[in-house]
């Protein structure tokens, strides 16, 4: 049975492996402490080094110090020696005595100078595999009791426990890193692509402001020229919407409104036109909205679907279902320029837009939830 030293050296080796910063600052304490308790005149620690099947000194006790430059040099291939053997075969491996084993004989010369015999070498095991050894080295085999070998075995669990826990750490160190670079990444990839946004803000906003001077110096006027103006308009509130830079002047807004603005918008912008709005006779509950964007919005979808129908006659309804407000205009999604437009900047007031399934000809949603106040009925026609 372990006496009180044994089990105070015990409780001690574990207490520093729990709170060590490095698994050598551990294997140090761990052999100061045990070698002297157990008889041991050295002790020393070797951890395979990487993928090699090499193995190298991360801890030593009581060695003189004109032979530590020599043992941080010696590397011991694991299955040679008493300590290559212990971590190939993953067992302790005791050499009662080093001067009757002709395979140590290199180091018979230190044993005698040291003034050591026998040799006790236990496996570092980590899930299933080695990744070092502990070696003591006693002065007469004698002193190597069955009670120590216990004891010795214990440590050596503890220290392999040390080294597996140092192995994780390091993973998850990697693991971070790379996570840590991953995101630098992305940051500069996010970056990159707000500067290019930015940019192509930046270009648009200077080409409106050519074509505008162009247009003024020129003295155009009339349709032509307010359809160019327009345009120019709807790209700058497009990128302004797909940048994140759109302003909204948000109030509670009747939702009939913004629709008969923008039937009004399309039937003046394009002779021959006849947009109709179909909306209920009783009150609507208001939405939150920017009554201006949304009518811009609602005349693109129209505009849309003036080429799908009879004479240009588009009808375009406004109801409510389940707490919200929705659009119906013909047509579908798309990738025109149009599309874009009501997508980016519909988006950028709350809105959301998608196909309406229910529907046999091919119908656009655009729904925006209720809020604000009722609004009352408003008598002027579409």
């Amino acid at each position: 049975m372990p006496g009180q030293r044994e089990l105070l050296a015990v409780r001690e080796i574990v207490h520093a492996f729990l709170f060590a910063d490095r698994p050598e600052e551990a294997f140090q304490f761990a052999l100061d402490r045990v070698a002297p308790v157990v008889g041991a005149a050295f002790a020393s620690v070797y951890r395979v080094d990487g993928a090699s099947e090499l193995m190298r000194l991360v801890a030593a006790h009581n060695w003189p110090e004109r032979l530590r430059p020599w043992l941080a040099d010696v590397r011991i291939r694991v299955g040679f020696g008493p300590s290559g053997e212990a971590a190939s075969e993953r067992r302790p491996i005791e050499v009662p005595d080093v001067f009757a084993d002709a395979d140590l004989e290199d180091w018979q010369e230190v044993a005698r100078e040291l003034g050591f015999r026998a040799i006790v070498s236990l496996p570092l095991q980590v899930t299933g595999a080695a990744v070092g050894a502990v070696t003591f080295y006693f002065r007469d085999w004698a002193d190597f009791t069955p009670e120590r070998r216990g004891l010795l075995r214990l440590v050596a669990d503890l220290m392999a426990g040390a080294a597996e826990k140092a192995m994780l750490l390091e993973r998850v160190r990697r693991a971070e890193a790379a996570a840590t670079d991953a995101t630098a990444d992305l940051d500069r990839q996010l970056q990159a692509a707000r500067d290019a946004r930015r940019s192509r803000a930046g270009f648009v906003d200077l080409a409106a402001a050519a074509m505008r001077d162009a247009i003024a110096a020129t003295g155009a006027h009339g349709p032509a020229a307010e359809h160019a103006l327009g345009l120019l308009g709807d790209l700058e509130l497009l990128v302004a919407a797909e940048t994140g830079g759109l302003t909204a002047s948000w109030s509670s807004v009747d939702p009939r409104v913004p629709l008969r603005e923008a039937m009004r918008t399309v039937a003046a912008a394009n002779p021959g036109a006849h947009p109709v709005a179909e909306e209920p006779i009783h009150p609507m509950p208001a939405v939150r909205a920017d009554a201006e964007l949304l009518a811009r919005v609602l005349a693109k979808l129209v505009e849309r679907a003036l080429p799908l129908a009879p004479a240009g006659a588009v009808h375009a309804t406004v109801t409510v279902v389940a707490g919200r407000v929705e659009y119906r205009v013909p047509g579908e999604p798309g990738d025109d320029l149009g599309w874009r437009f009501a997508l980016a900047v519909g988006r950028g007031i709350g809105a959301k837009l998608s196909r309406d399934e229910g529907q046999a000809s091919p119908t656009v949603v655009l729904a925006i939830p209720v809020g604000g106040d009722r609004a009352e009925r408003q008598d002027s026609g579409a």
